[in-house]
């Protein structure tokens, strides 16, 4: 799981109507949540919503969220979801499925057509889904859409272009009148930002700001995504070998355990949280994580933890 996916279905929670509207092309009447949980084991689709656009039609939206690493091919994960929710809703449903690639080359390759033959030339099978890669579109095209609410997206696309469109995406999120949107919309812009250049890009944007951009939003985000990395890392190690899974399982759990220790003992600016989080999503060794743990439940400040760490001074300092 792409640490992107949990930040993103809250927006999409959040803010349905303006997805839903934006990836179906039509205006919308509703919109509505929709249990995600399919008949089979493995099967959990990451949001789906019941829209009921302005001509009548109702429609299910399925939306996917999807880095680099996929088990099994999305190919296959979509048959799996688009049957599953034929069979729960019926064939007479009208059904839209897309997958939304946050990371750089994910889905380069997928056509979002596939079909399976036989033998003859005939076409037995055919399923259909979007596949819009995030990283490669322009974020002036989320800015031509006029929707606030799909600004934080402008996170995820073309890297070389956002120095010069974060500018006018942190004036709009400015405008916005609605204090407790605007807070949504600028954590949601720095939750889905992994690129450090672009978070200083951000921070500097957000520096005369009056608000603290460490709010319980984002602990409460990243803290829910490694839950359900480690979950799924679990459901993986099944298809995988079931030891590996676990000890996938115990990383995502030891590192839950810095992010928990780090938000209760010290409860640092994001800035400073972020150093933190960027060095443990690299770390593969379960002893330095243990290791990390021990220390954060001993230390008097965070910063005494940012100094152990390589080059942890200099950014603490940044």
């Amino acid at each position: 799981m792409a640490t992107t996916d949990h930040p993103l279905k809250v927006l999409v929670h959040q803010f349905g109507r303006d997805f839903a509207e934006w990836l179906l092309n039509t205006e919308v009447y509703s919109v509505e949540p929709v249990n995600v949980e399919l008949v089979a084991e493995t099967l959990r689709v990451d949001s789906l919503l019941r829209v009921v656009q302005a001509n009548g039609d109702v429609v299910l939206l399925h939306i996917e969220f999807q880095g680099r690493r996929s088990m099994p091919a999305m190919a296959l994960r979509q048959l799996g979801y688009l049957s599953q929710l034929v069979i729960t809703h019926g064939i007479e449903a009208k059904l839209r499925s897309v997958v939304l690639y946050t990371e750089r080359y994910a889905g380069q390759n997928d056509l979002g057509v596939n079909r399976v033959e036989d033998g003859h030339g005939v076409v037995t099978l055919e399923w259909r889904y979007l596949p819009l890669l995030l990283w490669q579109m322009s974020g002036k095209e989320i800015l031509k859409t006029g929707r606030p609410a799909l600004l934080p997206l402008v996170s995820l696309t073309r890297s070389d272009e956002l120095p010069q469109v974060l500018p006018e995406v942190v004036a709009i999120v400015r405008q916005q009148t609605d204090e407790d949107l605007r807070l949504r919309l600028f954590n949601g812009l720095l939750a889905l930002t992994s690129d450090e250049e672009v978070m200083k890009v951000i921070e500097n944007q957000l520096a005369s700001d009056e608000y603290e951009f460490e709010t319980p939003y984002l602990r409460r985000w990243r803290e829910k995504g490694l839950t359900e990395g480690r979950a799924q890392g679990l459901v993986e190690g099944r298809a995988q070998g079931l030891a590996e899974g676990r000890a996938e399982g115990q990383m995502d759990g030891l590192k839950q355990a810095v992010l928990t220790l780090t938000a209760s003992r010290f409860d640092p600016p994001f800035s400073k949280a972020r150093i933190l989080e960027s060095y443990i999503d690299h770390v593969t060794d379960e002893a330095k994580l243990q290791a990390l743990v021990v220390q954060l439940a001993s230390v008097s400040t965070f910063d005494a933890v940012l100094a152990d760490l390589p080059n942890g001074a200099e950014s603490s300092h940044a």
